[in-house]
């Protein structure tokens, strides 16, 4: 398997419209991580199976982080479930296939087989509500 196609993460197959909601900001605990899975609108509409789209969402001190769920190294998840995902708060997040170490705070690869290349930022902001939406 050959690294991934660097791309923003707007350009990404079911890529999520500006303004949607992706949780509540209290879904995502202080110092933790959230992966969320965005089901295609074709999906949702009952048509043909389409790749849903992955994120990872970190929340420390200085804010909302969210990333494509997606290994700079070989394109894999980084995890398939939150509980599963390893991370040291505020520090960084590890694939859990090749164990590529990236940095919290901007996702770049700080340890493994994918040094100088980064994770895909997805923007986000918290609402009115509280709810952590997909930013412009």
């Amino acid at each position: 398997m050959n690294a991934p196609i660097r791309v923003p993460w707007f350009e990404l197959p079911n890529a999520p419209a500006t303004g949607t909601r992706l949780c509540a900001l209290g879904d995502v605990p202080e110092g933790g991580a959230k992966m969320l899975v965005i089901e295609a609108e074709s999906d949702r509409k009952g048509d043909a199976r389409q790749t849903p789209f992955r994120l990872v969402i970190l929340r420390s001190a200085s804010g909302i982080k969210a990333y494509v769920n997606r290994c700079a190294h070989f394109g894999v998840p980084l995890s398939e479930k939150t509980e599963h995902l390893i991370f040291t708060p505020e520090v960084s997040i590890s694939c859990n296939v090749h164990y590529a170490r990236y940095r919290w705070s901007d996702g770049h690869c700080l340890d493994g087989e994918c040094k100088g290349e980064a994770l895909i930022a997805v923007p986000v902001a918290i609402d009115a509500a509280g709810q952590i939406i997909v930013a412009a």
